[in-house]
């Protein structure tokens, strides 16, 4: 394959299809941002959309011209699965579509992404077919355990959607769950516990996505994945960690179960050069290099940690090629100090190169050192002097870097980084003297990031790649989005003002359209800002001096057009001093549409000192690239025209003379951890000196201090043994300065490796070093510091004002009421020798949750003998009365870089115990009735439930109340209040499809208990009996049914009778006052071989059945004619006219009268934001229940219930019958098969020869 980043291209060329460019280097041309239109006044918000409640966006969007014409296009992903399509001028909604339910945060407990998980990681749009390409996670209900949600349950789909249509391509989506690595055969990708991050790539006809986990939680393995779109198919599934050393179970919640490895990177895309893919993982489980030095190409199948280089064949197949693994891995493991927290960069090979370098790479992580590679030689492992790296460079920064840097490769070539709450940092391409490349700090931003996770990736435009006018991005989730002119000035970048909008999203990189950004917010809002379209001039822009040396002067003359009539010229503004317009020479009166007009602009160095100017504002004079916007003032005749035009100056100053600079003015090496005085690692940095004169400049000397430069210093002459020269009292030192007399050609420096080693210990370290030439002298700060490890002391609050033990990490907050809230607190404390760094935070997010996002977060620095703190909230929900004790059950997971530490998961747990009310079972002491929950009357059909327990009662109706008068009526299993004042009852469940799971519609207070809910307009508030009832389950099963046994006797069937006298003509009983029941008809024939019931109260026993009188062939009471409900039990059929319902008496005792009946239920549900039971037993001995399990939302299946011990089936005069008894078991019911999967998926034993009956089935299952 040939590299091309332009391979095709959309219809408009300021489109970007997907994140970025291919090779991640962030620099972008093609969008028309014009750094004298940024700059200025009329560039601003044009507009800002907000989507649906907990919708949020952490793909990016993207701007897209289809083939079929019209507008330019902003495609937008979101968690919630949502797509859309809007115009990316005017932001009105064009298409939207929700591909599927977005899977819940809450069944995975990582609370890194809240709320929804679906589309995260960005699409990519193929130009040449207007189809988008994304992963979409989601649900199939009942796919691996039952239930519609569940982590087990999570899949992903692979879409490939229309983009002017948004529906799908033939053949897709493509369910990926299943996929089989190709590396490690008994890895399989489970959707469910994997999460796609990074932005999707388009090589040739191939997508490749990449996969991590959550909060390093469950079974999985970082993955990359590749389909081939035109074939609809997978072809390519690279596993990061496999071999004989990964973990490998098939416990899919079991933590490190597969190894880990997860490739994230911050959401940056896999870098490509079309013919080889690069990554970042991040925390391995196993490690294959235990410190012997390997090469890249070694075969290591242990890659977390690790920078990776996939080659990809002429299929699109990948395999590893190459690796680079720091030589400190496994500390960084320990300290969980995800080193695929920062993504790779491939720089520009045409600029970025140097001697045995053709192509470099560069990557960060969470240890806050930023990689400098060979793309073309990763480094394997400690292939470096003394085992260390065999890389490029090294760069300490003093925090965690997330999503790694951006590039610009005009100017002399710089990249960016930005440390979390640190500024963002600008390093400029150097060499050292034998051309090896190097990068060198030359300046960074006044303004820091947030000191919290979620800065983004640092992003740079340019208009149409000239020099002068590149802008810097960057989204910061507390500043929202800014910008800065890319090149320095003086080692500071300058801001450029923009619009105050909200603070972004984690990890936001700005997309650009034609002229216009866009980024969301931590809200979900999208922002556009941009210029009006409306502009009055088209002018010449930018205006390039070339090159004006110190002493000199240059004009240029500026071309203008109108757009509109103009009624005047009112005057030009331009921000730097040294460049100067005269308004005399603007035109005067008005200018009709088309007119032309020119004017000079002058760039004056003619009179001025190098060095900043005083108390003035033209800012400081020295060598280089300077640019500023120059702005034009109109009044115009036309209405809703812009009235400023701004326009880019930009030239190179040089001096004529030899010029002296030294980057970065202070050298930091960070601070080194000592853990072993006789063996002290030193740091090491790169500086630069550099002649920015047209003349060679001599080197004269160098000497060093620690003395205040502003009390008459006394300076030390630098000395050099063997090569190595002192920079400050041995501490600091350097190889490969200039000889003393040797000279630096003009426009050229040189890059110096320098390092520092603290020969006296612990403590800080400085030297103040000077260089002085015939260019002038510079002096320079070189500083560290050397500590002993940081050392982590935890502790979680016991709620009586102390402290548990560090062991202890279970924060229990107890039993709380409904309503209330609580709070407990974490601390970690730092008793080491340096700063501790929070390198892992995954707090609660829901009914546990903290109370500040800033808290204990993720790269926070805790200082030497210094303390925080995370407070954890417990906000229980209210709820109605009644309700089964409910415990709540969350994690906080934490981690330091104290390497002896490891992963803390703090176990959350506290039980919400609502208030009770009713009557209360004698023997267990719990109340009679559990609530339900809020269901709607019918219109048309019967109430709910149809007996009323009193006359309404608008002073005194309560759930109390009603539940009494219920119970004390006829032990219903239902009571409910409905419009305040009124109390029902009955035996009959309400139908599930009435139910409003909200419960926002039974709203109306009790007039005798305020704080309790009595029903709504239409809605009752309904109780049940847990032991006749199971919450959820099918109604239908618990209406009325035909009695199976009872006693000594098994049901036969449906019998008609006999066609002389009776079927049983035994005797006929008296039926009692209440009425006949099956049970008292089987009480009241005992000793007969048989008794049945007809005409719902006749009860007729016998020894034989009657001549002619026969089983009916249907098993359907409303069919067979046995459908009359018995007098007195109307859950029970009792025969019908000329119809018995029969019986026949066992040899063996049953235990006791059965319908389909249990002693135990129990109940499992789920809370939004952490995981729940609730349990409740009761006992009963002619009820129907169902064993349930459930997650939220709650569902149920019926299974087998209950067992007795009746042991044989009984025999039939009438042939072949349903057996419904046997050993253990009785008769439930004729089910269909499960719509996926089995009904019944637990067991499958192996068929006797001759095959199973009934009862030895019976034998083999039980228990």
């Amino acid at each position: 394959m040939i590299f091309s980043d332009t391979l095709v291209q959309g219809l408009s060329s300021t489109d970007e299809y997907r994140d970025a460019d291919l090779q991640q280097t962030g620099y972008l041309t093609n969008h028309n941002m014009d750094p004298g239109i940024i700059d200025s006044s009329s560039f601003g918000q044009l507009w800002k959309i907000a989507f649906n409640y907990q919708e949020q966006f952490y793909a990016k969007p993207l701007s897209y011209t289809p083939l079929t014409g019209g507008p330019q296009l902003l495609f937008l992903a979101s968690n919630q699965n949502y797509i859309r399509t809007l115009n990316a001028e005017t932001g009105v909604l064009i298409n939207s579509r929700q591909v599927h339910t977005p899977f819940l945060q809450s069944d995975i407990g990582c609370t890194d992404i809240p709320n929804y998980i679906g589309i995260i990681g960005t699409p990519t749009i193929d130009p040449a077919t207007d189809i988008a390409y994304f992963f979409s996670k989601t649900y199939i209900p009942n796919y691996r355990v039952p239930g519609n949600t569940g982590t087990a349950n999570g899949v992903y789909y692979f879409h490939a959607v229309n983009i002017s249509t948004l529906l799908d391509v033939d053949s897709y989506p493509i369910l990926i769950d299943g996929a089989i690595a190709d590396n490690a055969p008994q890895k399989h990708f489970i959707g469910g516990v994997i999460l796609q991050r990074p932005s999707l790539t388009q090589v040739g006809s191939v997508v490749y996505g990449s996969f991590g986990g959550h909060c390093d939680l469950f079974n999985y393995t970082g993955l990359v994945m590749g389909i081939d779109v035109n074939k609809a198919k997978i072809i390519t599934n690279w596993a990061v960690e496999s071999g004989p050393l990964v973990p490998q179970t098939n416990i899919l919640l079991d933590g490190g179960g597969g190894g880990e490895g997860g490739i994230w990177m911050s959401g940056m895309g896999l870098a490509t050069d079309g013919a080889r893919i690069f990554l970042v993982s991040g925390n391995g489980g196993a490690h294959q290099n235990q410190g012997t030095p390997a090469s890249g190409s070694s075969g290591c199948q242990t890659l977390g940690e690790a920078t990776i280089n996939l080659a990809l064949d002429s299929t699109g197949v990948i395999s590893v090629s190459d690796y680079f693994q720091p030589y400190d891995y496994q500390n960084m493991d320990a300290g969980d100090q995800d080193f695929g927290s920062g993504g790779i960069v491939l720089l520009d090979p045409t600029v970025f190169k140097g001697t045995g370098v053709d192509k470099m790479a560069v990557t960060a992580g969470k240890n806050g050192k930023i990689y400098i590679l060979n793309a073309n030689n990763l480094g394997g492992y400690k292939l470096g002097p003394g085992q260390t790296d065999n890389i490029l460079q090294t760069i300490v920064t003093s925090a965690a870097v997330f999503g790694a840097c951006g590039s610009y490769p005009l100017e002399g070539g710089f990249i960016y980084c930005t440390p979390v709450g640190l500024a963002t940092s600008v390093y400029q391409l150097t060499f050292t003297s034998s051309g090896l490349p190097q990068f060198s700090k030359v300046g960074q931003t006044n303004e820091v990031s947030a000191g919290r996770v979620g800065v983004g990736i640092p992003t740079v435009t340019s208009f149409d790649n000239q020099i002068g006018t590149a802008i810097l991005w960057m989204t910061d989730p507390d500043a929202g989005l800014r910008a800065w002119y890319a090149v320095p000035q003086n080692g500071v970048l300058q801001k450029i003002k923009l619009p105050q909008i909200g603070g972004a999203n984690k990890f936001q990189r700005p997309a650009f359209g034609n002229g216009r950004v866009y980024t969301t917010d931590s809200n979900g809002v999208l922002y556009c800002l941009g210029a009006p379209v409306n502009l009055p001039l088209n002018c010449t822009s930018p205006i390039d001096f070339g090159i004006v040396a110190l002493g000199d002067k240059s004009t240029q003359t500026v071309n203008c057009t109108t757009n509109i009539a103009i009624t005047s010229i009112n005057g030009a503004t331009v921000g730097n001093g040294y460049f100067s317009v005269d308004n005399s020479t603007l035109p005067t009166g008005p200018l009709k549409k088309g007119a032309t007009f020119t004017f000079p602009v002058t760039w004056d160095l003619s009179n001025v000192q190098i060095g900043a100017t005083p108390n003035t504002s033209f800012g400081s004079v020295s060598p280089g690239i300077k640019s500023t916007p120059l702005t034009i003032l109109t009044t115009n005749a036309v209405p809703g025209f812009a009235t400023l035009y701004p326009i880019s100056l930009t030239g190179t100053e040089v001096s004529s003379k030899p010029f002296l600079a030294i980057a970065p003015t202070t050298v930091d090496y960070g601070g080194i951890i000592i853990t072993n005085e006789s063996d002290i690692n030193p740091q090491s940095a790169i500086f630069t000196i550099s002649n920015k004169g047209l003349m060679a400049m001599t080197i004269m000397g160098y000497a060093y201090t620690a003395d205040d430069l502003d009390d008459s210093p006394i300076f030390i002459n630098s000395t050099v043994i063997n090569g190595t020269w002192d920079l400050g009292f041995g501490y600091f030192s350097a190889v490969g300065l200039p000889e003393i007399g040797s000279q630096i050609a003009p426009s050229s420096q040189i890059s110096i490796q320098s390092s520092f080693e603290p020969t006296n210990g612990t403590g800080s370290y400085n030297s103040y070093w000077q260089v002085w030439s015939d260019g002038g002298t510079v002096n320079i700060i070189l500083e560290g510091i050397a500590s002993t490890a940081p050392i982590t002391n935890f502790s979680i609050s016991n709620g009586e004002g102390g402290w548990l033990p560090q062991a202890d990490l279970l924060m229990d907050f107890g039993r709380v009421a409904p309503g209330s809230s609580s709070s407990q607190q974490i601390r970690i404390c730092n008793v080491g020798g340096s700063s501790l760094e929070i390198s892992k935070s995954k707090p609660p997010n829901g009914v546990f949750h903290i109370s500040d996002p800033t808290e204990l977060h993720e790269s926070q620095q805790i200082a030497v003998n210094d303390c925080a703190y995370g407070t954890v909230i417990f906000s229980a929900n209210v709820e109605q009365y009644n309700k089964p004790d409910l415990v709540i059950n969350n994690t906080w997971t934490l981690n330091t870089d104290d390497v002896n530490w490891g992963v803390h998961i703090v176990e959350i747990t506290g039980t919400v115990i609502s208030k009770k009310v009713g009557p209360v079972n004698s023997t267990t002491g719990q109340t009679i009735y559990n609530y339900l929950g809020c269901f709607q009357e019918s219109n048309i059909g019967p109430r709910l439930l149809p007996n009323q327990g009193y006359t309404p009662n608008i002073t005194a109706n309560s759930n109390n109340m009603c539940q009494e008068a219920c119970y004390g009526l006829a032990q219903y299993s239902f009571a409910g209040t409905e419009y305040t004042s009124q109390c029902w009852c009955g035996n009959t469940p309400p139908p599930l499809a009435s139910q409003d799971p909200t419960n926002a519609l039974c709203n109306f207070a009790c007039p005798g208990d305020p704080t309790d809910g009595c029903g709504g307009t239409g809605y009752v508030s309904v109780f049940y009996n847990p032991t006749e009832y199971v919450a959820g389950s099918d109604p239908a099963l618990y209406g009325p049914k035909t009695v199976n046994s009872v006693g000594n006797y098994n049901y036969l069937g449906c019998y008609s009778e006999a066609t002389t006298g009776r079927a049983l003509g035994g005797l006929s009983p008296q039926a009692p006052s209440t009425g006949f029941t099956i049970e008292l008809c089987a009480t009241a024939c005992k000793g007969f071989t048989y008794f049945g019931m007809e005409y719902a109260n006749e009860c007729y026993c016998g020894n034989v059945l009657g001549v002619g009188s026969v089983n009916q062939t249907s098993g359907t009471p409303s069919i067979n004619g046995c459908s009359m409900l018995c007098k007195g039990n109307t859950k029970e059929y009792c025969g019908g006219p000329g119809k018995l319902d029969v019986y026949m008496l066992h040899t063996v005792a049953s235990s006791s009268p059965s319908m389909i009946s249990t002693s135990t239920t129990i109940s499992t549900t789920s809370s939004s934001g952490a995981s729940s039971t609730s349990t409740t037993q009761n006992n009963t001995s002619n009820s129907t229940s169902i064993l349930s399990s459930s997650t939220s939302p709650t569902t149920s299946t019926p299974s087998t219930i209950s067992k007795t011990s009746t042991t044989l089936a009984i025999p039939t005069p009438t042939g072949p019958i349903t057996v419904t008894n046997v050993t253990g078991y009785n008769y439930l019911g004729c089910y269909s098969e499960a719509t996926t999967g089995r009904a019944l998926s637990g067991l499958r034993p192996a068929p006797p020869i001759g095959g199973f009956t009934i009862e030895s089935y019976a034998i083999v299952v039980l228990p």
